[in-house]
């Protein structure tokens, strides 16, 4: 009997019983089954299926030895099934690098095999290697991508390692992007990991970069987010915002050109009153002197929720969370915004470009 034939009980899976309800497995899979008659055969199933079996011993198994009659063995068989309860036999190694993540993008109903080859293939352009650079960057290396470009000109800062938790009091006065292209090459030496010590500030900038899956941008910059969009659409590549405001953690929208809104669609962000320049000159004022209030907790959030669904757009599984949102979590409340970021039909920028598959 091919070994491709069998399946087995997927490792993530536990169940439980809590008020009167069987759940079989947890989180977004979760099933709850409310029929007590179903309760024995499902479990006796789930154990059964710790060792390989094909689907046709499963049945025989059900049905002769628990004495379940056809319909609930192939009720049971099903929940399992459709819950993503079973995996192939021989589709977890422990011992696989990658083995972790495996399981997770089974858990999304993907193969983690054409995951895994998507992401090695991939090339993410990183905009800015701070507090959130440092932490998407590292994520995204150690996940598989194949290639990351570090794009940042400013050197590291005793005050940067309160949040950017790849450098170390050592590193004060060096390059941020070559230092963390050293941290990543310690962590997954099968990365292709180049710095690029410049200031981005202009199309010409921008242009002078290479061609990538992905531009996620977390430099401080306000200026460059509506840059990076333009230049994004024009080139069709795909690009995402990762930022905080305050003690809010900010990621997205994840634009793909043609696809979905673009920064321009909507209004995503506050500014001056272009309508009235002595009140516009006013807030360039007072807004010149902003020091953002920088907390490692809240760029861990925008850092790996946008690290997150970068991974789900390079490795083609799930739903980015991101797409056609703009996302935040109000850490000082506790609670998940999203700003809209459909697309406009009137967008100067976006609205004349079409998708290509």
């Amino acid at each position: 009997m091919p070994d491709d034939d069998l399946l087995v009980l997927a490792p993530y899976i536990r169940i439980g019983v809590q008020d009167r309800t069987l759940f079989l497995g947890f989180g977004s899979i979760r099933q709850a089954v409310l029929d007590r008659k179903l309760w024995h055969p499902l479990v006796r199933l789930a154990d059964h299926f710790r060792h390989g079996r094909t689907r046709a011993e499963a049945l025989s198994f059900l049905r002769v030895t628990c004495d379940v009659d056809e319909s609930t063995a192939q009720a049971s068989l099903l929940m399992l099934e459709h819950g993503h309860c079973l995996i192939p036999a021989r589709a977890y190694d422990p011992g696989d690098r990658y083995s972790r993540h495996s399981l997770f993008y089974t858990l999304s109903g993907a193969s983690p095999e054409h995951v895994q080859a998507r992401l090695e293939a991939s090339h993410v352009v990183l905009i800015g290697c701070g507090g959130i650079g440092n932490l998407v960057a590292v994520t995204l290396a150690t996940a598989g991508v194949g290639a990351l470009t570090l794009v940042d000109a400013d050197r590291v800062e005793t005050s940067n390692l309160t949040r950017q938790f790849l450098f170390t009091e050592a590193d004060v006065g060096s390059l941020k992007c070559e230092v963390l292209a050293r941290e990543i090459g310690r962590r997954n030496s099968e990365c292709r990991v180049r710095s690029l010590p410049v200031l981005v500030e202009d199309r010409a900038g921008l242009r002078g970069l290479p061609e990538s899956d992905l531009i996620l941008l977390s430099a401080d910059s306000s200026g460059l987010t509506r840059l990076v969009n333009s230049h994004s659409v024009a080139a069709g590549q795909p690009w995402m915002n990762a930022c905080y405001v305050n003690d809010v953690a900010v990621w997205g929208p994840l634009v793909v050109p043609g696809l979905t809104g673009c920064w321009d669609c909507r209004t995503l962000a506050a500014s001056a009153p272009e309508e009235d320049p002595e009140l516009a000159a006013l807030i360039a004022d007072v807004n010149a002197r902003y020091q953002a209030p920088s907390n490692g907790p809240v760029n861990m959030l925008a850092s790996s929720l946008a690290a997150l669904d970068a991974l789900r757009h390079l490795g083609g599984f799930g739903v980015p969370a991101s797409l056609n949102r703009r996302m935040g979590v109000w850490s000082h409340e506790l609670m998940l915004d999203g700003q809209s970021a459909q697309r406009a039909l009137s967008c100067p920028t976006c609205s004349h470009v079409t998708h290509e598959s």
